[in-house]
């Protein structure tokens, strides 16, 4: 566990945030914060995908939105990332109905809006099914 220098609260790890509208992702990355998450935000799955690259895929989990800009959906996303790095843990986030069919089976799915229990919540769920390995 490390320590955020800004405020000295601990950090639990890195949370990749994948959401095109700019107000949902900030809201999002501060309630990863409150939550004890370091976040990096994307408002596309390219440049969430280079970064994650980038970063061997250390991360303690993804948060995708379904709606993405530029021809790759959330779903998408999430199974690229679980073929190169399957313990990574997913959550796929809409405020749209999403057919259960396209939603990978590893991955745990959070309606919005959601309050900070649900995704307190959810986070729990899917980093409980998903355990990091070494």
């Amino acid at each position: 566990m490390s320590v955020d220098r800004k405020d000295g609260r601990p950090v639990h790890g890195r949370v990749i945030v994948i959401e095109d509208e700019p107000v949902v992702r900030m809201l999002l990355e501060e309630l990863l914060a409150e939550l004890g998450y370091a976040s990096a935000g994307f408002d596309n799955a390219v440049q969430a995908l280079s970064y994650l690259v980038h970063i061997e895929g250390d991360c303690s989990f993804i948060i995708a939105d379904q709606g993405l800009p530029g021809g790759m959906r959330g779903t998408e996303f999430i199974r690229m990332a679980n073929e190169r790095w399957p313990s990574i843990p997913s959550i796929l986030v809409s405020g749209y109905s999403v057919d259960e069919q396209l939603i990978p089976l590893s991955t745990s799915f959070l309606n919005k809006p959601y309050t900070l229990a649900q995704l307190e919540s959810t986070i729990a769920t899917a980093t409980r099914n998903r355990p990091r390995q070494s």
